[in-house]
């Protein structure tokens, strides 16, 4: 139904290439190929405002694009989504990774045709283009490319950002959280120290310089989706995606990076992905604030934003008991298979 009403859409912005459009679809394998394409068809598209006669013809050819298109191992290049980032800082680096969300029984293995059950219960493959802006948060950015190019080495593994999971979506900001498996902090000496299989590595915030010089960049505001960012008290190399805008994040997360494209929706797909809250399951993220025990959205707000503060405290301590207590923790693996620079 989706990729008719494109279709339809696409005849009423103009006709000629609504024509060229339904003279591609009538031969029998590109019918057959836009039945296989209406789960995987994105549609961020639906929610930009068409202006002009040239963003119709391009949305008229997304459209095609979108329905003709065969899917491979989950995502195509087809599908993939350029973010506008016009209004954004200058990207220094690029960083890409591969991402993948399990079935609901958190496995990944290919099964036989016949042997699945539920074809909307299949593993969901994603491939991220990051750019980090080394001028606003050079600090950041220094310490997240630590993280990307690391060397395999099984006798000595160091910890990467390949092993990488996303197990919380914060439902009051709507950030998506994501921490290196294994690494944590512990005290060392009366010191805090990352800890990961056996190795001890010096822990050290990534502030930034609060006294900037004229001509640096202002920072910049956590007030919209696709941006990297990380809690300025955290001493792990964990880092935040956001899946919309939300300003309470401004001054306690840095930001220091954006998403540039998005394959196969991920952003749009890791929201609908059940989350259990101290409340119950969430099903989606939403823009209004999630009520804490039936208060006021304010409360609510002041409620999260102490419980951050006691949180990071205790990380700061080396305390890590509050971190086994469910508080968005998403009810799929989401893990990172492959990182590096590009």
């Amino acid at each position: 139904m989706r990729v008719v009403s494109a279709l339809l859409l696409a005849l009423a912005i103009q006709l000629a290439d609504g024509f060229q459009i339904i003279n591609r679809l009538a031969t029998p394998q590109a019918s057959s190929v836009g039945l296989k394409m209406t789960e995987h068809k994105d549609e961020t598209f639906a929610a930009q405002e068409i202006s002009s006669d040239q963003q119709r013809r391009t949305l008229i050819q997304q459209v095609a694009r979108s329905v003709v298109a065969v899917p491979i191992l989950g995502y195509s290049s087809s599908a993939s989504v350029a973010i506008d980032v016009s209004s954004l800082p200058q990207v220094t680096h690029k960083v890409f990774m591969d991402i993948r969300i399990s079935r609901r029984d958190g496995t990944f293995y290919v099964k036989r045709p016949e042997n699945v059950e539920d074809p909307t219960d299949e593993p969901i493959y994603a491939h991220l283009v990051l750019g980090l802006y080394g001028n606003v948060a050079p600090n950041c950015v220094q310490q997240f490319l630590k993280y990307v190019d690391v060397p395999f080495d099984l006798d000595n593994p160091n910890p990467s950002y390949s092993t990488t999971r996303f197990s919380t979506l914060d439902t009051e900001s709507g950030l998506l959280i994501g921490g290196i498996s294994g690494l944590d902090v512990t005290t060392l000496a009366g010191g805090n120290v990352l800890q990961y299989k056996g190795k001890v590595i010096p822990a050290k915030l990534w502030l930034e310089n609060t006294k900037k010089e004229e001509g640096t960049p202002p920072p910049v505001p956590h007030g919209r989706k696709g941006l990297l960012t990380h809690r300025n008290l955290d001493l792990t190399p964990s880092f935040g995606v956001t899946t919309r805008g939300s300003s309470s994040l401004d001054s306690s997360h840095t930001v220091f990076g954006c998403v540039l494209e998005d394959t196969n929706g991920f952003l749009e797909k890791v929201i609908d992905i059940p989350a259990m809250t101290s409340d119950g399951i969430v099903t989606k993220t939403s823009d209004e604030p999630v009520n804490v025990g039936g208060g006021t959205a304010v409360a609510s707000s002041l409620f999260t934003a102490q419980r951050r503060v006691f949180r990071d405290a205790a990380k700061t301590f080396g305390d890590s008991r509050l971190d086994r207590l469910p508080d968005g923790k998403l009810l799929r693996r989401i893990e990172v298979t492959q990182v590096g620079s590009l």
